[in-house]
């Protein structure tokens, strides 16, 4: 039974939403589905809280290198729970919601800019270790990089008239044809991939049972 349940819902629940691709209007089985879908969020996001304090606590209790980090992070996380919980539940309170945008602004989105602005660099040293023509495919890469950003360039107009037009067809046409093809194959795998999950030959999603 520990197979065959998992396998039976699984499939039951792929089913009804593939039947509601073809079913116009809202249909009563994923509309249910969409509920459950719901309450396992969110006690997914619980469980992850709950190792997320598992695993940090016992770094700030055995004093672990970087275990400020770790409590910093739960003060965090109990700060934003308090004051997320305290906005929803009392709405016409106008000072949980100010408190909850400026955690916002100005706690979560400084460290998003600066972890972007470090992968920028670690962008550059992809781009330029892929750039180097080793190879045909590699020349080619670079060359319409190069075509790419004099075209996007103020300099590269005035070096060539027509740098923006190649370009902009290189970005249009060429760049739009390999990301159909990508995308036509990851539907293809993702349709297979579903396929092996209904008919309960693919069970990684069981956590191996």
């Amino acid at each position: 039974m520990r197979k065959e349940i998992p396998i039976a819902l699984s499939f039951l629940a792929g089913i009804i939403m593939l039947i509601d691709s073809f079913t116009p209007g809202n249909f009563a089985p994923r509309v249910e589905l969409s509920k459950w879908l719901i309450i396992m969020s969110a006690f997914m996001v619980g469980i992850a809280s709950v190792n997320l304090v598992r695993i940090h606590g016992a770094n700030v209790i055995s004093r672990r290198k970087g275990w400020f980090n770790s409590f910093s992070l739960l003060v965090m996380l109990v700060a934003f729970t308090y004051v997320g919980v305290m906005k929803y539940s009392y709405p016409e309170v106008e000072t949980w919601k100010v408190l909850f945008q400026n955690f916002y602004d100005y706690i979560m989105s400084p460290p998003a800019a600066v972890m972007y602005a470090i992968i920028a660099f670690y962008v550059s040293s992809a781009s330029y270790r892929a750039f180097k023509a080793r190879s045909v495919e590699a020349t080619v890469l670079l060359v319409a990089a190069v075509v790419v950003m004099l075209g996007k360039a103020p300099v590269g107009e005035l070096i060539w008239s027509k740098f923006p037009v190649i370009s902009s067809w290189l970005l249009n046409v060429a760049n739009t044809t390999g990301q159909r093809g990508i995308m036509i194959g990851a539907a293809i795998g993702g349709f297979v991939t579903s396929l092996r999950v209904l008919l309960g030959l693919e069970r990684g999603h069981l956590g191996g049972v």
